[in-house]
């Protein structure tokens, strides 16, 4: 037995080809898929798929947390770099809290979660916190959430 010509395999294959492209279809012959809907913020979602997972991205608009620490020696301080991460509020909203827990809560700050207080600051900040409206006066009545400033916070 005489093997096949490479003439006849390439026709062979362009055979086949063309039968797979006419089983296909032309692009435009294929439905398109749903247009996607808006997000509630007016700004198309983002979304991408594999493997029959798909993410989608959407925006949120957070209320506008205006609040400041209130006026006092280094308030200046505290404003400029508590607040480059989180709302004033949230500090205010603290139960009573010792120098000792300020401190730790600084210090997990700066190390753990990297913030840009200078060590120097770290004195005058906790100064301010304890001697904050609402801070001052009595035995601390609360606890810091992790005062060990050299564990990182769970991912659980």
């Amino acid at each position: 037995m005489r093997a096949p010509s490479t003439g006849l395999l390439a026709g062979g294959v362009i055979a086949l080809t063309a039968i797979v492209l006419v089983l296909v279809g032309a692009p435009h012959d294929r439905p398109s898929p749903p247009p996607r809907a808006p997000s509630a913020t007016g700004v198309p979602a983002s979304s991408v798929g594999a493997r029959g997972v798909r993410l989608t991205s959407t925006a949120i608009e957070l209320p506008a947390d205006e609040a400041i620490f209130p006026e006092g020696p280094r308030s200046d301080l505290v404003n400029a770099n508590c607040t480059a991460c989180h709302s004033a509020s949230m500090a205010l909203d603290q139960p009573r809290l010792s120098a000792e827990q300020w401190r730790a809560t600084v210090t997990k700050m700066r190390e753990v979660y990297k913030a840009p207080v200078r060590a120097a600051d770290v004195d005058a900040i906790v100064q301010y916190l304890v001697g904050m409206p609402g801070q001052s006066g009595g035995a601390p009545s609360g606890s810091a959430q992790d005062p060990a400033p050299n564990v990182p916070p769970s991912r659980s």
